[in-house]
């Protein structure tokens, strides 16, 4: 018998999360949502559930009406990005735990998680919105920058922290790699410069535009005071083929912005 659904806690591009009942929540993927991402999703949330990083762990997969589900423990508080647009005189405190917890994520190394420098490469080679010379141009860049074997969230961004009474839980770790830090600090800055919510009222989007340029900018300082020998230029070169990378998602509404930020960087 399928579970009764609760309701609807959050919403993203590849699936809805709604509440079964006071511990549970069930990720529900669209229909056209490949069965091998989930795979992927269920292999990876495994892998970090033996690191200290506080995620929720997973219970079960099941199918509901076509749909692929997992079951995950119920981790009860909101979101960093809803907390910055309820309270936006706290951006600032919020850019720097951002900073502080991707930190603690970089302290894990792994050996078992897809290169995130390859699939890099694959993703920009596919991507028809660049031109061939463009994409020569990025991969260059690429080929130049270190590899690693780093733990990388690389979606992680202030929807994908959890405030609990306990403290911070890092959640949708589908995207994990391994690779260079700076990659997966140049993917977080890519989605704070570019990166649209795909979910709540106009109000919420234009306080999360007003706010967005300062959390940028906190995040980044804060992460520069924690990595001294780190430099705002590696990590701005870091962000050309990330940004190209992410083109490959066809988000049509971050498709221009991030376009000529390339063309910018090569003086196209």
């Amino acid at each position: 018998m399928n579970p009764v659904l609760g309701p609807l806690i959050a919403k993203g591009r590849t699936a809805e999360v709604y509440a079964l009942g006071e511990d549970r929540v069930i990720k529900l993927f669209y229909d056209w949502h490949p069965n091998h991402w989930v795979r992927r999703e269920i292999e990876i949330v495994n892998l970090i559930s033996f690191l200290p990083i506080p995620t929720p762990r997973i219970l079960e997969r099941i199918e509901i009406n076509g749909r692929t589900g997992i079951i995950y423990e119920r981790v009860n508080g909101p979101s960093l990005l809803k907390l910055a647009a309820k309270k936006p005189w706290m951006v600032i405190r919020f850019a720097r735990l951002l900073a502080e917890l991707h930190t603690e994520i970089h302290k894990n190394k792994v050996n078992d998680l897809p290169s995130q420098k390859t699939a890099l490469i694959n993703n920009i080679q596919q991507v028809d919105s660049l031109s061939p010379e463009l994409i020569e141009s990025v991969l260059k860049v690429l080929d130049e920058l270190p590899d690693g074997n780093t733990l990388c969230h690389f979606d992680f961004h202030p929807d994908q922290v959890l405030m609990t009474d306990n403290g911070p839980v890092v959640i949708d770790w589908v995207t994990a790699q391994q690779g260079h830090p700076l990659s997966d600090v140049a993917r977080t800055c890519v989605i704070l410069k570019f990166g649209q919510v795909p979910y709540g009222s106009w109000v919420m989007h234009m306080i999360i535009n007003t706010w967005r340029k300062i959390f940028y900018r906190k995040y980044i300082k804060r992460y520069l005071e924690l990595h001294p020998g780190v430099s705002k230029e590696i990590i701005d070169t870091w962000m050309v083929p990330v940004a190209a990378g992410r083109l490959g998602e066809a988000i049509s509404e971050e498709r221009e912005p991030i376009l000529r930020f390339i063309q910018y960087h090569f003086n196209y």
